[in-house]
């Protein structure tokens, strides 16, 4: 059994995500891990770094307590899946903004005095499974450089175990109506989940 954390991030209720979400949270469950769901827009996360926060980016995560419960979460889990649309490239802002808040110091990493690079503190997470759509092609986003991908698999993933693994699975083209491809993607997902 594996603790893992799904965060959500899509608006839309009839969402291609939302049914993503369905799947996913129905496969762990019947796989009897341990699950938790943050589903950002439902709960209003807000995505926004204040000034004062900004200020207190080297205070310990104490200083910090309407943030705790998502620190909890991510100090828990030993797999991450984050389930999003793909934006411009990359994350919508409030899951960027989650980013943000919540891999902070203290709880995802530590700048020690006199060092040169971050300390990971995330040893818990071992898998970091992202399920994401795009409305373009394939290579619109790697002609974009891919931002999205890079945030997770050469940002979060250095702060997370060192044998840490990742998966991008992404429905490209959603633009176009293709079922086949749908349920290739839907195939993709069950098989991801399922090796958990």
């Amino acid at each position: 059994m594996t603790r893992v954390l799904v965060v959500f991030a899509h608006p839309g209720a009839d969402s291609l995500n939302r049914e993503v979400l369905r799947r996913v949270t129905t496969a762990l469950e019947l796989g009897r891990h341990d699950v938790r769901v943050r589903d950002l827009y439902a709960e209003g996360f807000d995505s926004r770094l204040s000034r004062v926060e900004k200020r207190a980016h080297f205070d310990a995560p104490e200083a910090k307590p309407h943030l705790a419960s998502h620190f909890a979460d991510l100090t828990w889990c030993e797999a991450l899946v984050l389930i999003h649309p793909t934006w411009w490239g990359q994350q919508p802002a409030i899951l960027k903004g989650w980013i943000d808040r919540v891999w902070a110091h203290g709880v995802a990493w530590d700048f020690p005095e006199g060092a040169t690079r971050l300390h990971p503190r995330l040893k818990n997470i071992r898998r970091l499974i992202t399920v994401t759509t795009h409305g373009s092609p394939w290579y619109v986003n790697a002609v974009q450089g891919m931002p999205g991908k890079r945030l997770v698999n050469r940002g979060l993933r250095v702060l997370c175990h060192p044998l840490c693994r990742t998966t991008w699975i992404a429905r490209w083209g959603l633009d176009r109506e293709d079922p086949r491809a749908t349920a290739r993607f839907f195939r993709r997902i069950d098989r991801c989940v399922r090796r958990l």
